[in-house]
């Protein structure tokens, strides 16, 4: 279950990764298996060819991974770095879809950002953890001050 924080409850000892490109770049490109191929075709609409390439979807390119889109670079950080806090803003509804549907995975965003057919997670704020699998529940928990 993806776990949601708040920037309150986020450990002194934890990083925000607020440069999604740049961490998919530097660190998860390299650890991408066949487990990749089905979020790359949910989110971006495209193949993996390889670990480094995709094809593209307009023309049919061989084009370098680094060519996803911030949203599936985001949902990718998330699912093979489950213990690292990823900032959720520049997902759209289709990377988010695919985030709350993860098994496991911490996110962040300094406002609501939810996928409309979420089933559950967990939020974290100054007072404890809170479980919900309702869209509005988490809305008005996020809106919330602590």
């Amino acid at each position: 279950m993806i776990t949601v924080y708040k920037n309150s409850a986020i450990p002194v000892t934890e990083e925000i990764v607020r440069f999604n490109d740049i961490y998919f770049n530097k660190y998860t490109a390299d650890l991408l298996d066949d487990r990749a191929r089905d979020i790359i075709k949910q989110i971006d609409q495209t193949e993996m060819l390889g670990k480094y390439a995709i094809e593209s979807r307009f023309d049919g390119t061989k084009l370098n991974i680094d060519k996803l889109s911030t949203g599936c670079k985001t949902a990718l950080n998330v699912m093979y770095n489950p213990n690292n806090i990823f900032d959720i803003c520049e997902c759209g509804e289709n990377a988010l879809e695919v985030i709350y549907g993860m098994d496991a995975g911490k996110v962040y965003c300094e406002y609501p950002m939810i996928a409309f057919t979420m089933e559950k997670v967990q939020g974290i704020d100054n007072n404890g953890v809170h479980e919900f699998d309702d869209y509005e529940d988490l809305r008005t928990w996020w809106k919330n001050e602590d």
